[in-house]
Formats: C-alpha cells, structure tokens, sequence
C-alpha cells in the first residue's frame, strides 16, 4: 500500500465535497486514511437527504473506517476534511483516537478546533495533531458558490410568476403597462407617443393579438400584490425573445428583476434554446445599465418605424446561455 501525500488525500475529500454540494448539501467532504495508505472509510454531509442530524462528514467517515477496520479504535488514522470539524464531530475525532487532523477551511460559525474553541486542546484521554490551511482557498471557494446560489434560490421564492391566460388577467396586464410606460418613460419619450405606443403595443387588444400569435405573458406578483410583467416569445433560431420586462417604481431595487433573469435562463435550459435577446431604446440608461450587469451584449441597432410619425431608435442585447448549463 502507498502512502500519497496529504494532498492527494484533501482532494479525495474535496470530490466529496463537490458531490455534496451537487445533491443541495452543504459542501464537506471527509476521509479516514490509514498509515500505511489505506483509505478506511469515506463521508459526504447527508442531514439534508437523511433528514439526521448526525449525517455529517467526518461522523459517516468514521463510522466507515469503523466497520472496514473492525473496531471503534483509529489509532494510527488521518482524518482528512474540508471544513473545520464541529462540536459534535470532534468528539468524534476524540473517541475514535484518531491520531491525525487536517481540515482545509475555518469555520467561524462552528469551528471547533481552533476558531470558536479548541477542543483537542482540553483534558480529555486522547489529543490528536491538528494541520490546516491545505487548500483553503479551493473549499473556502465552494463554499461561498454554494452559499451565494443558495441565497439566489431562497430569493426566487419570493415573487411568483403568473401566467396570462383569461381576458380578466388581460386586462391585470394592460393596466401595469399604462401605469408603469406612464411612469418610466416621460423622460425620454412625449406622452404622445407613449400613449400611442401602450395603445399599439400594450393595450387589451394588443396584448390578446400577441397571446393568440405565440407571446407568453406573465404577471409578477409578490404576495398579493401585482408589481410587474414580462412577456416572451420562442424564436425559430432556438433564442428567447424577451419582449418586455417592466417593474412598479415602488418594488424596483429589490432584485426581483434578477428572479426573472434566472427564471428565464432556466426556461432556455429546459427548452434548448440558446440565447435571450431583446431590444431596448437607446436613451434608456437605466435599462442599458441592468441589462449590462446581468450579462447582456449588445449585437446590433436598428431605427423601426412604428407608425404615426414615431420610431423607435433601439439596441439589440443577447445574453447567451451556457452550453453546459443547458
């Protein structure tokens, strides 16, 4: 049997980590390696599928180094791990006389060998060597990716997206359009030719047209309250057209236009369809500026005669969607 060095072994640990983190647990990964070289027992943070509290790493880890080995002693054991062992798991460290700790990443919150305390720095009848920092900054990373897209998931819970389907949410529609276009647009738009453009574009019998000729419109809601619409439209070249994303002044800073962002990306990944696209009126900073921050280029310009004398003077913005993710 050879022995690897520590880093082969901590990376053992992070493909756990990651196969966690892939089944919605928190990312930690453990290994129980023998002096000799021999792996004895492997664990991945389960609390969430097993719905247990003692499902973490370092326990499953050890209590499968247990069975391999044929006893509850792990005298002459590495423990390897890349989160800082809880209260809970140093006991377990403690009462299985491993011999050997190495963990990637402190944890502030729980840590224990160091962080909130050192428990392998008490009176208790075993005191196993403690190592860290080994690649801190790989676990440190996905812990924070995890925890980001966790928060970004929480989030999209917080507004629904309703589908237009009856005259009645028609005409719920129609009347966010009149308000909101009423209310973003006077800055770089006449009300004449807002008025004529809601009237053209986003009135009753506008919208039903667009519903009967393959747009999808939705009503953003948050509680009981409408705040928003979007409307969409599957294109031929496999690309989602965003037609229109508009939010109530009073619900904008929120983030919630970042919820119809990822709602959309996942509609693309579960359509196949590779790109969004959408126009936006070059006078429009404020739009521009979302649009660049979430991701969106601009491909392309056009000046579109819309009748009774007006135009509209627009950008073309895709945000392509990740093969991989699809």
């Amino acid at each position: 049997m050879e022995l690897k060095n520590d880093r082969f072994y901590m990376k053992m640990a992070m493909k756990l980590a990651r196969k966690a983190a892939d089944e919605g647990e928190t990312p930690v990964g453990a290994v129980v390696v023998r002096n000799d070289g021999f792996v004895a027992g492997t664990g991945k943070n389960s609390r969430e599928k097993e719905r247990n509290a003692l499902c973490h790493a370092e326990v499953i880890a050890i209590n499968e180094a247990c069975a391999t080995l044929g006893g509850w002693r792990l005298s002459g054991c590495t423990l390897y791990v890349t989160l800082e062992p809880c209260p809970m798991c140093a006991g377990a460290i403690i009462n299985s006389r491993i011999d050997r700790v190495v963990f990637a990443a402190s944890d502030t919150a729980a840590g224990s060998a160091g962080s909130l305390v050192n428990l392998f720095e008490l009176g208790y009848n075993h005191q196993p060597a403690v190592e860290q920092g080994l690649m801190k900054n790989e676990s440190e990373e996905l812990l924070k990716s995890f925890f980001s897209e966790l928060r970004r998931k929480r989030k999209m819970q917080r507004i629904k997206l309703v589908e237009v389907r009856t005259e009645q949410q028609i005409e719920a529609a129609a009347a966010l359009a009149d308000e909101i276009w009423h209310e973003w647009f006077p800055s770089i738009l006449s009300n004449e030719q807002i008025d004529y453009m809601v009237d053209k574009f986003q009135s009753v019998r506008a919208m039903t047209e667009q519903i009967a000729n393959g747009y999808t419109y939705y009503i953003l809601r948050k509680g009981d309250a409408r705040i928003g619409y979007t409307a969409i439209r599957t294109d031929a070249d496999g690309r989602l057209f965003l037609s229109k994303i508009y939010i109530k002044k009073e619900y904008r800073g929120n983030g919630y236009a970042s919820e119809v962002f990822a709602f959309l990306k996942d509609y693309c990944r579960e359509h196949n369809l590779h790109a969004i696209w959408l126009t936006v009126n070059k006078h429009n900073d404020n739009s521009i500026a979302v649009y660049k921050k979430s991701g969106f280029r601009i491909v392309g310009e056009d000046v579109t005669d819309i009748g009774n004398g007006y135009v509209m003077d627009d950008y073309f913005f895709q945000l392509d969607i990740d093969k991989q993710e699809i």
